[in-house]
């Protein structure tokens, strides 16, 4: 039984591989614009991070993980477009500029998905989630330009407009089909019981772990956000992300990674349907696997803890969940948006 479910996963991931080579010239094509538009309107200090994810997501290309390459892509492909504007609007040095610019600009809107066009639920929930960050980071520039500066207020401008547009852009990729989406629903309980956990080993951990926990914090704000709207694959794309990002802060992992068990974490995923997002973090899996080290606890993570809870976020609900949802507690982080 194993034995065919490998032969099914390992004939799936044949076709998909061969039918992305338009889309893979694309995204090549994407990095390489995003690679220039860094290295002209960058500044030096903060050339190297981004540029270095680009180098990621071409391996990542590179090696057929697809949904990892267009994933790394995101955030350097928006910074060359926010250098950009931030360069060419170097004549903006006071607040009253500043508003002309932001009011002609206007809160950026997402554009329509084609009509009749089905996408794999991750590249869905990466556009969700994109243009869910668009009017809050819209908004919060102006602030931030009159305490943090023009430079600051102008890149999240400029940000809250590229993100619409990488949502656009990804949409529009060819991509190929994925398979039958599953029935996504609310993971209300999944959160609020994953958010309690986080909180308890809060209150517990070494100062050093806060950033870590902030970031996967916010990635789970933003799961929450997106849930309450009912976006639900971008909803489980953050929590899954919130969990792989705090995996770290549980200690050792529960088991050694291997090309085996990653192939058997995707083997024993639902056949026929589309699994897309959870395949992206099995392909963040492989990377790490590779990368050797250090890394490959980030391997475990996947398969000890996001994948499962993948598999059960797109079941039904189970009364240990719901049960779980009615202890909750809330933190706020006060802080500038996505920064």
């Amino acid at each position: 039984m194993k034995f065919a479910t490998y032969g099914v996963a390992l004939g799936t991931a044949t076709l998909l591989a061969a039918q992305i080579p338009s889309l893979a010239n694309r995204l090549a094509a994407e990095m390489d614009t995003a690679r220039a538009g860094l290295t002209a309107n960058a500044p030096d200090d903060q050339r190297t991070a981004p540029l270095a994810r680009l180098d990621r997501a071409r391996r990542a290309l590179d090696a057929g993980r697809v949904y990892l390459a267009a994933y790394l892509t995101e955030s350097p492909w928006e910074g060359a477009k926010n250098f950009s504007l931030v360069k060419s609007s170097a004549d903006i040095t006071t607040s009253d500029a500043f508003l002309k610019k932001w009011t002609a600009m206007g809160e950026p809107k997402p554009t329509a998905v084609p009509a009749g066009k089905t996408l794999p639920a991750f590249v869905e929930a990466v556009a969700a989630v994109a243009e869910a960050r668009g009017p809050i980071t819209y908004h919060a520039s102006r602030p931030y330009a009159d305490d943090g500066g023009m430079f600051g207020g102008l890149y999240y401008l400029a940000d809250s407009h590229s993100v619409m547009q990488f949502a656009a852009m990804i949409r529009g990729l060819d991509w190929p089909a994925a398979g039958q989406r599953p029935a996504l629903r609310s993971i209300t309980g999944e959160i609020n019981a994953f958010d309690m956990e986080m909180t308890t080993a809060y209150e517990k951990m070494e100062k050093a772990n806060h950033p870590t926990y902030i970031q996967a914090s916010a990635a789970l704000k933003q799961a929450r956000t997106l849930n309450d709207r009912g976006q639900f694959a971008g909803a489980l794309f953050e929590y899954l992300l919130s969990r792989y990002l705090f995996a770290p802060l549980r200690g050792p992992a529960a088991g050694d990674p291997s090309t085996d068990r990653i192939a058997a974490s995707r083997g024993e995923l639902p056949a026929g349907t589309d699994n897309s997002i959870a395949e992206m973090f099995l392909q963040l899996a492989e990377e790490q696997f590779a990368l050797g080290g250090d890394s490959r606890r980030n391997a475990a993570s996947v398969l000890d803890d996001v994948v499962p809870a993948y598999r059960v976020a797109v079941a039904p609900p189970s009364s240990t969940t719901t049960a779980a949802a009615t202890a909750q507690v809330t933190i706020t982080l006060v802080r500038w948006p996505f920064t």
